[in-house]
């Protein structure tokens, strides 16, 4: 296939995305597809080549904004060009922490107490603790997250609001354990795959961007993961009741922390990193490695959007 490989944007992950790319291009041309590549500038603005390359699929791997909340979605929506990564409204939910967090708890699946303070309203009632995690409600895995005391929280909260009009109040997981699965579906005959988990070791006490791409970060094999059967079983439910709550239609990786025995989801990414260092590719070891998922994945775009043809 002739596969049009989106990259960069206006994301602060820029630079991550300029490396998952050549990972996926890598891959994409070891099972024989023609790539053409087109980096979206820094101000977003798109390419001609976007609206003129003629392609079978595209392929973003643009992280946060634009990447991952909709925005690249809906254009290849309107190209009618089909495309590995979840749809407009999936993207959409799956970037929204305060969305995606009120669905997964609707959904009685356990996550972690949090409270939404918006810019310029009032300051809701917050859960008691000794520490605090900070984070923007639309952002990548690891932007805008900060970490403080009580007496803190106020100008930590004022901080992080500078870079998005909400942001996620939530009690510090101690003592913490991060662990990322990856569930992703073959549209071809409605199959759904669960791998994982790996576990995440960093630097700091959470998982922060300064630390995710570094050497400092290292992972824990998921043969190797320290947690019991029941434990395992209940992180297969919790992520394949996930990918449905918010409608999955192809691949995200989904993360928990697990603290004292207790799993709680921390948030989805559905278009996760493919540097060197990110753990999807450990993950997709799993399932015979990376150029075997993507395998799937590109069929499975196809398959989708035979599908959704047909319904017209």
């Amino acid at each position: 296939m002739r596969i049009m490989l989106l990259k960069g944007g206006s994301s602060p992950e820029f630079e991550v995305s300029l490396r998952s790319a050549q990972t996926i291009e890598a891959a994409l041309r070891r099972l024989g597809h023609e790539v053409v590549a087109i980096t979206i500038p820094r101000d977003g603005l798109m390419p001609a080549e976007v609206f003129t390359t003629r392609a079978d699929l595209a392929y973003p791997v643009m992280h946060g904004h634009q990447g991952e909340d909709g925005i690249i979605q809906g254009l290849l929506e309107a190209l009618g060009l089909p495309y590995v990564s979840e749809d407009v409204l999936t993207s959409a939910v799956g970037m929204d922490k305060a969305i995606q967090t009120a669905l997964f708890r609707d959904a009685h699946i356990p996550v972690v107490e949090t409270a939404v303070v918006e810019r310029g309203e009032s300051m809701p009632p917050l859960p008691e603790a000794d520490e605090y995690i900070v984070k923007v409600a639309c952002g990548g895995s690891s932007i805008g997250v900060e970490k403080c005391s009580p007496a803190e929280l106020e100008a930590v909260i004022a901080k992080v609001l500078e870079l998005d009009r909400r942001v996620l109040v939530q009690p510090c997981v101690k003592p913490l354990r991060e662990l990322e699965c990856l569930v992703y579906k073959d549209n071809r005959d409605g199959t759904k795959h669960f791998l994982g988990p790996v576990e995440v070791m960093a630097s700091a006490p959470y998982f922060v961007y300064e630390n995710k791409y570094s050497s400092a970060v290292s992972l824990i094999r998921p043969d190797k993961v320290d947690i019991t059967q029941g434990t395992r079983e209940a992180l297969r439910d919790y992520a394949l009741r996930a990918f449905d709550t918010i409608h999955g239609s192809l691949y995200m990786r989904i993360d928990f922390f697990l603290s004292d025995g207790r799993l709680t989801l921390n948030e989805v990414n559905t278009i996760p990193g493919s540097t060197p260092t990110s753990h999807f590719n450990i993950l997709c070891e799993q399932a015979g490695g990376l150029d075997a998922v993507l395998d799937v994945l590109l069929h499975s775009a196809l398959a989708r959007k035979a599908d959704h043809s047909r319904e017209f």
